[in-house]
């Protein structure tokens, strides 16, 4: 049995910040994009395993990962854009 006893721990709450993207998969390519207060912003990638998606941002220079489990409309991941990092999580929705 594999046992981490010094784990570390990083949790991330929202704040009410919100905001709608467009998330395109069409085959093994993904690509999220959304509005900011700095123009728009696009994360480009592609399917590295089975819902498991890795994406760079050009115009921030960032890197990204998303995971979608089977059958959800709901995919999260990690980002990191220069010294930021974060967790975000899309609900995927049409309407």
């Amino acid at each position: 049995m594999a046992n981490w006893k010094r784990s570390l721990l990083a949790s991330h709450y929202a704040r009410g910040v919100k905001g709608e993207c467009s998330v395109r998969i069409d085959g093994s390519k993904i690509v999220v994009s959304y509005e900011q207060h700095d123009g728009p912003t696009v994360w480009e990638g592609k399917e590295v395993a089975p819902g498991h998606f890795e994406l760079t941002c050009a115009r921030k220079g960032g890197r990204a990962t998303l995971h979608r489990m089977p059958g959800e409309d709901l995919i999260e991941g990690h980002w990191m854009d220069g010294k930021d990092q974060g967790m975000w999580r899309i609900q995927l929705k049409n309407a």
